[in-house]
């Protein structure tokens, strides 16, 4: 990594002091960074929550060679001014506490470059000379870059017909020929590259992405591109641009040359400067009937197949090492593959796995990586993609952590209580923390949760004994990129490696939920399948546990999910009256009416209704439509909603109550 030579200046002064600040100390180096000098034109930081002891494979780079004008970077010397500008302002942040995690530091530095860049792309058109110091940045500058988010559509529609004229894959794109063809400054392109990729992905199958899994069906958690209210920049997106860039008006007592706009006060959350924006989006809400049967196919899954994979593994291991130990270690290079066919064939297979139809232990080309077909069986690989599918949607749904939660748990993250002989789940919670390295925390979690995990904890670990890759439990995490197909087959004799102490990749994760939902074939809805992710089994427990107890048990559910306020929690929970929940409750009452000897616990009006249904008719397919119709009837009339509750945490209790959308 270049040093720069460069020094940052000492904050000497109130935050308020716009004098220059004098002298050559420099400011203390983060905690988070782990190279020695805060010089460096590239720091190399830790990631949030992975903070595995002197272990430089959690490790991410905040490289300062940007561009901040046409073929010119951050880190020329002739830019040298910015450069130390901005980095003391990331290091005054540090220092004040406004930047607790290194991330933070990666976007601020990100959102300093892409403004100062598109500022020179302005100048340039003007024939203007280019900005070298964060003092020459104008409003407009700044104005103009916030709007560039904003996409238009007559933009939109030009590179739109000449993508489908000219390509049929998104691969093919070349985009450098339209930023040409289109005459837009960097961000702007950016931006109308972004909703034209959402727009061709939701639209357009060829242009969807063809990388790993390649789901069977349409996703019926995507939502569909709208023309006429999607090329507005979102609410989000602006609010998190004016926060980075107001961090550099903040840090302005570091800098030689101030930063002159406090971009929080002139432009707010961005409705000063957009008639339009899109507003944040609920996660998803799975129907009862997916979540459900993901949840019972999971729990299949782990019950049926975990101990007898384990024990399945452990055979093929075994086997694989005399086979090899007696035809001579220096032939295994050249004949792995044989030799694990062979073992493959050797090797019974436990009753219990015979439904799995497992079809070979090593994939035979990079097509059986990712294979959606399984009528003709599965490759072992495949088999764990699923079980560790499996054993994520259980943790997911019971302990409702987030994905970096989930990554980061270590293998030792399912203990027992001593004191009231109860499980809990230990795990890190982002955004309940305000350091990078994340406190843990316990969750409560089922008996069956921590036995399955045990259990997978330990098929975990006979995968890294086969190549000799031992670690501490508590240092070791659960899911580990050791779990990926090509390292269940890797050479054992090979094992310089440190794939071991890695966080398996999201990408992977999610690949290894579409196989799952496709395999289980989860349900259809209108041709589609929710193939949903970790956020959506979340809120699923979140919308269970507050419906089911009637909303009193809001502060219970707010520490479970590690919310900082009720107000979030709330919002997380609370459901419309027209979503799954409450056509699910009326469709108990309908079959619980058509059961004619069975007593349903609700209000007068509801057993009223189920009454007049039962005294219409003594059939059953008749009563149960008959009490939708009346249930309807009676909102239209009142303007009323079906709830439920719980009573002494038995029974439920559905009743009408005022709708309050009305």
């Amino acid at each position: 990594m270049e040093n720069t030579g460069l020094s940052p200046y000492k904050e000497k002064h109130a935050p308020n002091v716009s004098t220059t600040i004098s002298g050559v100390d420099c400011y203390p180096k983060p905690s988070w960074m782990v190279n020695k000098s805060i010089l460096d034109t590239t720091w190399e930081m830790r990631k949030t929550g992975h903070s595995l002891e002197d272990n430089q494979n959690h490790t991410q780079c905040l490289s300062f060679t940007k561009e901040v004008s046409h073929n010119e970077l951050l880190t020329d010397k002739n830019n040298q001014t910015l450069l130390e500008d901005i980095r003391n302002s990331l290091l005054y942040l540090n220092t004040k506490g406004k930047i607790t995690r290194a991330e933070r530091t990666s976007d601020i530095l990100i959102a300093a470059c892409h403004l100062i860049l598109h500022a020179n792309e302005l100048q340039s058109l003007k024939n203007n000379k280019a900005i070298k110091s964060l003092t020459e940045i104008s409003f407009e500058h700044v104005n103009d870059y916030l709007l560039s988010y904003k996409v238009e559509r007559q933009d939109f529609d030009k590179c739109l017909n000449t993508i489908l004229k000219r390509w049929n894959s998104k691969g093919q794109i070349d985009w450098g020929f339209l930023k040409k063809s289109i005459k837009l400054t960097t961000r702007r392109f950016e931006s109308l590259k972004d909703k034209l990729t959402k727009y061709l992905e939701t639209h357009h199958d060829g242009f969807s992405s063809k990388v790993g899994y390649i789901k069977q069906c349409p996703n019926a958690c995507i939502i569909e591109f709208d023309l006429d209210h999607d090329l507005a920049p979102k609410v989000k997106t602006i609010s998190n641009e004016v926060s980075k860039l107001h961090a550099l008006y903040t840090a302005r007592p570091s800098q030689k040359h101030k930063f002159r706009h406090d971009v929080q006060k002139l432009f707010s959350s961005g409705y000063t400067i957009f008639d339009d924006m899109v507003e944040p989006k609920k996660t998803p809400l799975m129907p009862v009937q997916d979540a459900l049967h993901t949840l019972s196919s999971a729990l299949h899954f782990v019950r049926t197949y975990g101990l007898s994979f384990r024990t399945y593994l452990s055979s093929l291991c075994k086997a694989e090492k005399v086979l090899i130990n007696s035809n001579g270690v220096k032939n295994i290079l050249d004949n792995l593959r044989e030799y694990q066919r062979m073992v493959f064939e050797s090797t019974p297979i436990p009753d219990p796995l015979s439904d799995l139809n497992i079809t070979s232990w090593r994939y035979e080309s990079e097509l059986d990586l990712y294979k959606n077909d399984f009528s003709d069986g599965i490759t072992f690989g495949i088999a764990v993609r699923l079980y560790i599918a499996s054993i994520w949607i259980l943790i997911a749904s019971f302990s409702t952590a987030r994905t970096t939660s989930l990554l980061t748990l270590r293998r030792s993250c399912f203990v027992q209580s001593p004191i009231d002989g109860l499980f809990d789940l230990v795990l890190r919670i982002p955004k309940s923390s305000e350091r990078w390295e994340l406190e843990e925390v316990h969750r409560p979690i089922p008996d069956l949760i921590y036995d399955y995990g045990l259990e997978f904890a330990a098929f975990v670990s006979e995968i890294e004994e086969r190549r000799g890759l031992v670690g501490d439990d508590k240092g070791s995490y659960l899911f580990t990129r050791t779990l990926n197909a090509r390292s269940s087959t890797a050479s054992f004799y090979l094992n310089e490696t440190q794939e071991h102490q890695k966080a398996f990749g999201r990408d992977a994760l999610d690949d290894c939920l579409d196989t799952f939902f496709d395999w289980i074939e989860s349900p259809l809805t209108n041709g589609k399948r929710w193939y949903a992710r970790t956020h959506q089994f979340r809120r699923f427990f979140a919308v269970l546990y507050f419906n089911f107890t009637d909303g009193e048990g809001l502060d219970e559910l707010s520490w479970f999910m590690g919310h900082a306020n009720l107000e979030q929690t709330f919002h997380y929970a609370e459901i419309a009256p027209t979503d799954e929940w409450i056509e699910e409750a009326e469709c108990t009452i309908a079959k619980t009416g058509a059961a004619l000897n069975k007593h349903i616990n609700a209000d007068d009006a509801i057993r009223a209704i189920i009454d007049k249904a039962r005294k219409t008719s003594k059939v059953s397919t008749v009563i149960e439509p008959l009490v939708q119709k009346l249930i309807s009837e009676h909102k239209e009339k009142t303007k009323q909603e079906v709830h439920f509750c719980r009573i002494e945490g038995k029974d439920v209790f559905f009743y009408f109550t005022e709708n309050k959308g009305s």
